[in-house]
């Protein structure tokens, strides 16, 4: 027994010493995700937060707006690699120190019926075989050897977020053709001392784990801190302040409810401002801060939740070194009852203690067409990304948006690329497209929620209203938070699926960060706006109200940029006149082509197609167009169509049920010659219809 004591105490002293040769190992990282004090300062190991994805690489310079705003971001990759005899597409590399913080991919693989999909494969230090191999999807759903919460299916998709570190080098791939995914990853300095991740740590260290995952799904409150209680009525255009405890503290944990006749309005008008030694950091309407916009809706994630009966919790940690107040503003036109407690605690402050910040940005409409990066917050100084919230109003049941995320951090300014380039918004989220969404694909995940899909029936007559109304993701950050040294700054695509008159979306976007007292930001409050109404779809359909013919649905072609064409086309966007014409072209418009040789051509694709579509194209015919063929998914449907008339009309071309091939339709429209009687080689493009089957 004596001998037994000696052996394990030798194996202890033996762990422990292996253990302090590193700077960051795989317990250190668990221990992390759930330290809530990490964030309010400068990292202790310095790293750079970066991200691989499958973006389209047709987006190369934000001066081509064509390929800066490219859909199609699957299939892309960093190269192709045989190893033992099999390809693979390689995703990820890294070269130093570092840590897988989160993997993202759809829950199928190209074909939305495929659910089973390729291995994942993750090399480390430089090893020929992988550390891990496992089917992709499984692992990141949860079905292998990484657990809920670590690895959760979210919505048609899985988001990893258990840390898989590396000492020297990590390379990650796929058996085979890759799809779409995201990784994020730590770049470590190269003096940082990294332990590697091994399989076995997962039976190892299964105490820490359980205990991670307990506290990242049932988090514990914050208790032990002086209390500050305030319930109040706030009248219209009133504020109301908070004092906090004198000295160098912190907020532990916030309670917010509110109460009024109008709580839609009173969500939006009731604003947080928080003012922490003489400097405003937070500025941001209440329901904003917390993710309910129009209404209650409950979730629950780490750092913030909503009950069923409209508490709102926070337990982001708020330090201050010398003094703090909370301003209650309500910008409404009625009086606004308020019930809060904010739990303070001392702290200590050190010359690397930021400051939080909360800031919100909402702007007029947007139609589809431009399309545009929307910026939720910029950032000079120093300082650390925590997360955001992103509210779109959508007046359609259809899908509202394909935004990508371009992330900034200090050297991306002057190359002009981002560090982080994402693949879509609902992906950037951790969900991803398939079907229309509906209320059923709300879900809370520690670190993920898809707070709210739209579900609005009024004035819906149509069989289920899908996104139409607001829709609400958040993400906070853990492993993956965002450190920056001089610059910092989130866009995202306003991209809306949609195309046509009613097309317009309405954007409220909220950042949460740290930084030092020296960090400025572009966010200023926007009191006109959180005192406005809440924007409703009344509010878009008036904007979008138009006299013209259109056919309902369709997608115009004038408004979408091609994805090829032939060197020396001539495009431009035609008016037509419908009081004129026996037919109508939608929108009183086309896409106008001057062609001037066989095999000229001018190709679109189109994204997040998942089903057989019956496809219907509209052309123009007229005694300048030429013979076409016409292409979908480089299947040739349709062989020099006579395009050539002596009228100048609108014709509707059935193109058939047509599959997708990897979710995408593309249609191709060649010049494959001229009717004798056509005068030039042009055509007109009106629209293009999807219609399911």
């Amino acid at each position: 027994m004596f001998t037994g004591l000696i052996i394990i105490s030798l194996f202890c002293c033996l762990q422990n010493s292996d253990a302090q040769q590193y700077d960051v190992t795989f317990k250190s990282l668990l221990q992390e995700m759930t330290d809530r004090t990490v964030m309010t300062r400068k990292p202790e190991f310095p790293y750079k937060a970066l991200q691989s994805s499958s973006y389209n690489r047709a987006a190369v310079t934000p001066d081509d707006p064509v390929g800066w705003f490219a859909n199609g971001d699957q299939g892309f990759d960093l190269r192709k690699e045989t190893n033992n005899g099999k390809q693979e597409s390689v995703l990820m590399e890294c070269d130093g120190p570092g840590v897988l913080t989160r993997i993202w991919t759809p829950f199928f693989y190209k074909d939305f019926d495929n659910r089973e999909g390729p291995d994942i494969l993750i090399y480390l230090d430089g090893e020929e075989e992988p550390s891990i191999r496992t089917n992709m999807i499984r692992l990141l759903t949860g079905e292998s050897f990484a657990p809920p919460p670590f690895a959760v299916y979210t919505c048609r998709a899985g988001d990893l977020y258990l840390p898989i570190s590396f000492g020297k080098s990590c390379k990650v791939s796929v058996e085979g053709d890759s799809f779409f995914y995201i990784i994020n990853y730590r770049a470590y300095s190269p003096e940082v001392k990294v332990e590697t991740f091994q399989p076995e740590f997962m039976e190892r260290y299964q105490a820490v784990l359980t205990q991670t995952g307990k506290e990242l799904t049932d988090p514990t409150p914050f208790t032990k801190g002086k209390k500050v209680s305030f319930s109040k009525s706030v009248s219209s255009r009133q504020t109301e302040a908070i004092p906090l405890p004198k000295g160098t503290s912190a907020i532990r944990h916030m309670t917010f409810k509110l109460s009024a006749e109008n709580v839609p309005q009173a969500l939006r008008s009731t604003v947080l401002e928080i003012v922490f030694d003489d400097k405003s950091t937070v500025w941001c309407p209440l329901g904003d801060f917390f993710g309910n916009v129009n209404a209650v809706d409950p979730y629950k994630t780490w750092v913030r939740e909503v009950h069923p009966d409209g508490t709102m919790v926070c337990r982001w940690i708020m330090p201050y070194r010398k003094s703090g107040e909370i301003r209650i503003h309500n910008l409404s036109t009625f009086s606004v009852k308020l019930e809060s407690e904010i739990v303070v605690s001392p702290w200590k402050w050190t010359d690397d203690t930021y400051y939080f910040h909360a800031n919100w940005w909402t702007d007029e409409p947007y139609m589809a067409n431009p399309v545009r990066d929307m910026t939720f917050v910029e950032v000079k100084g120093e300082g650390i990304h925590v997360g955001d919230n992103f509210v779109v109003l959508n007046p359609l049941p259809w899908w509202w948006g394909e935004g990508d995320e371009k992330i900034y951090v200090d050297d991306d300014f002057d190359r002009r690329f981002p560090s982080h380039f994402g693949t879509g918004t609902e992906d950037y989220y951790g969900w991803a497209g398939g079907v229309h969404p509906t209320r059923e694909d709300e879900f809370s995940t520690p670190f993920l929620a898809n707070i709210r899909v739209g579900g609005e029936t009024r004035g819906f007559t149509g069989e289920n209203p899908h996104t139409r109304g607001y829709n609400i993701c958040t993400r906070s950050r853990s492993l993956d938070a965002i450190p920056f040294n001089q610059r910092f700054k989130l866009d995202m695509e306003a991209f809306n699926f949609s195309s046509g008159p009613d097309a317009i979306l309405q954007y409220a976007l909220t950042s949460f960060w740290y930084g030092s007292m020296e960090a400025e930001h572009n966010r200023p409050p926007m009191v006109e706006a959180a005192s406005g109404p809440v924007p409703q779809i009344e509010d878009l359909e008036k904007i979008t109200q138009t006299n013209n013919f259109r056919i309902k649905n369709a997608i115009e072609l004038e408004d979408i940029y091609p994805l090829l064409a032939s060197d020396g086309l001539i495009r431009k966007v035609q008016a037509m006149d419908n009081e004129k014409s026996d037919s109508k072209w939608s929108m009183a418009k086309q896409l106008s082509v001057e062609a001037v040789k066989v095999k000229d051509y001018v190709s679109f694709r189109f994204g997040e197609q998942y089903h057989p579509k019956k496809v219907l194209l509209y052309l123009t015919t007229s005694p300048v167009s030429a013979k076409l063929n016409i292409y979908i998914n480089e299947k040739l449907i349709a062989e020099s169509w006579d395009a050539y008339s002596n009228k100048i009309e609108c014709r509707e071309l059935d193109l058939g049920l047509q599959q997708p091939m990897n979710n995408t339709f593309e249609l191709r429209v060649e010049v494959a010659g001229k009717n004798e009687k056509s005068s030039g080689y042009h055509f007109g493009l009106d629209c293009i219809l999807f219609k399911d089957n």
